[in-house]
């Protein structure tokens, strides 16, 4: 979904690899396609690009399966730790004024502005100005960044009390405030990360930028761990501050590699500024819509009983593995391709790319939503349930999860579809989009809230109802920007159908095979049975899910496994 379009939830890891959002703020455990799961199908109709990214996909791919396994070991680390508790309600709240700081002023600079305008500068050979306006961009941002981080650790109290956490008790808002005026650091080091991630995948360089929310996550997690049972939350807090400075140190000797030439100026007469600026404004605005509505939604959320505002982080952050996993690291890859498709006037390659990317993105979101939903219990209890998490925060967590799962095909489309726009340098159609939705949102998540008992699934249901509705609208009015863009582009009615009748009968199979397997369990809440049924649950159903596939000849199976061939013979 798009950035904005977010619960009370700590910023999942997603938005900085080329636009920025976090589990603290701003930077996630982006993900990507495994080898075994990228198609060559997803290559441009020339073969050359085609290979690099289909490449590019695996290195990345790579890096960010490791990444989200630690984010994995992290959440779980943290829940052992804290629970559901309103120590981690606090955490999760402290991320507001350091996320919207960061998103306002980099987040949509990166992605969306940015990325093209520099890429566009290194095509025409103009490598001076390029740099010209990396180091102008680069500095502005950290004054801004500076500045407004000052400001906003002076303010935090009124912010928290009126803004953020308005229904917390006093102690918990002035823990609120210490932990905003910490994680305020956060943002300088994650901006410097962002403009690393936007200079080296523009360049085609996607191996450290991969490799930086590793470092990060270990980072949060040696936090955890080594100072948390010290310092409580607040050895946490600096544990990401620690972890962002790591994102961007990883990615310096990329930075070195790609003869970056630096300067301290702040020339905003320098080429590129004008244009950047122009797709910028936009973006800033919708990002500012964005944040009020994360903003809202924290706030709805401390009205709630202590542990709703954590257990909906951690049912986001699972929902986001399969997201991450498929759509983060595929619109990171995609991206600079189709931008570039577009600078040469290749508007048939950028088509193909799209329409290959959605099939794939369908194919694998489609069972994985199923298999989320079916099995969510399962997926908390296996992977949180210890410590100071207890059945009842199970409880909390798989039931927001299941209405988040009806949302992750709507989530992760939304994420290829806005980076089309980009690669169009069309920052305001989605941008009006997303708008729409968090208006939407707004009205639909208190609605939904009281209908059903002030409860905290009102939140996540309204978010994959509301985001399903940007999908569909980018769909359509993308057509229009991008002639020759349709449901038949690509075969693509042909693949939704067959992934689709794949993905229900494979959920069919679950919903039957389950109950069954539960009645053999002499504790079937346990822990290990828990990891039992959802390991054969999940063995089970893709099994099922790819014999289907096959049966019905899909594209999408044979293009990953001839990949999976093809890259283990190299």
């Amino acid at each position: 979904m798009k950035r904005g379009v977010k619960a009370a939830v700590q910023p999942s890891d997603e938005d900085v690899q080329a636009t920025g959002a976090s589990d603290a703020p701003v930077i996630p455990d982006e993900l990507t396609l495994s080898p075994t799961t990228q198609p060559p199908e997803i290559q441009n109709p020339k073969s050359k690009i085609g290979n690099r990214l289909a490449l590019n996909t695996l290195i990345v791919g790579g890096a960010f399966v490791v990444s989200r396994v630690l984010g994995l070991v992290r959440e779980a680390v943290l829940a052992g730790q804290f629970g559901t508790g309103p120590q981690y309600d606090a955490y999760v709240a402290a991320f507001r004024v350091p996320d919207t700081l960061f998103l306002l002023i980099i987040g949509g600079a990166v992605g969306s502005a940015f990325i093209p305008v520099f890429t566009a500068h290194l095509r025409k050979g103009d490598e001076e100005s390029a740099w010209n306006l990396a180091s102008t961009l680069i500095n502005a941002s950290m004054l801004f960044l500076g500045l407004g981080g000052i400001l906003m650790g002076l303010f935090a109290p009124h912010l928290v009390a009126t803004l953020i956490a308005p229904a917390m008790s006093p102690s918990q808002q002035a823990l609120v405030v210490d932990l905003t005026r910490i994680l305020l650091l956060s943002p300088l080091f994650m901006g410097l990360g962002g403009w690393a991630m936007g200079i080296l995948n523009a360049r085609q360089n996607f191996t450290l930028p991969a490799l930086a929310p590793v470092a990060y996550n270990l980072a949060i997690i040696a936090g955890a761990l080594f100072l948390a049972p010290a310092f409580g939350i607040y050895g946490l807090a600096w544990g990401v501050v620690v972890g962002a400075l790591l994102h961007f140190g990883v990615q310096t000797p990329g930075l070195w590699r790609a003869a970056m030439r630096y300067s301290p100026r702040l020339n905003l007469r320098d080429s590129g500024v004008s244009e950047v600026s122009k797709l910028l404004l936009p973006r800033i605005l919708g990002q500012a819509a964005f944040q009020v509505n994360i903003i809202a939604m924290t706030n709805i959320g401390s009205f709630l009983p202590v542990g709703r505002i954590s257990a909906l982080n951690y049912a986001y952050l699972l929902m986001m593995l399969p997201h991450g996993v498929f759509a983060l690291s595929l619109a990171t890859v995609t991206f600079p391709t189709m931008s570039a498709q577009y600078a040469e006037g290749d508007l048939d390659g950028l088509r193909a790319t799209l329409a290959r990317a959605v099939k794939v993105l369908l194919f694998l979101t489609l069972p994985s939503a199923a298999g989320l939903l079916l099995l969510r219990s399962e997926v908390v209890v296996a992977l949180f349930q210890f410590g100071q998490f207890n059945r009842d925060s199970t409880e909390l967590v798989a039931s927001a999860l299941g209405f988040f799962a009806l949302g992750l095909v709507a989530y992760a489309l939304v994420e290829v579809l806005t980076r089309a726009f980009y690669a169009l340098h069309d920052t305001k159609t989605p941008v009006a989009i997303s708008l729409i939705t968090v208006l939407l949102n707004l009205g639909l998540s208190f609605t939904l809230v009281r209908l059903l008992g002030w409860d905290h699934n009102g939140l996540a249901l309204s978010l994959a109802a509301t985001t399903t509705v940007e999908m569909v609208l980018m769909w359509v009015l993308l057509g229009r920007k991008l002639p020759g863009w349709r449901l038949s582009s690509g075969s693509l009615a042909t693949s939704i159908v067959k992934s689709a009748v794949a993905a229900l009968i494979m959920g069919l199979f679950l919903f039957l095979f389950l109950p069954a397997l539960y009645n053999l369990m002499p504790d079937p809440g346990g822990k290990l049975e828990s990891v039992l049924i959802l390991f054969v649950g999940m063995g089970a159903g893709t099994g099922i899910f790819l014999a289907v596939a096959r049966l019905l000849r899909s594209a999408e199976l044979n293009e990953a496994l001839s990949l999976l061939l093809r890259r283990v013979r190299r």
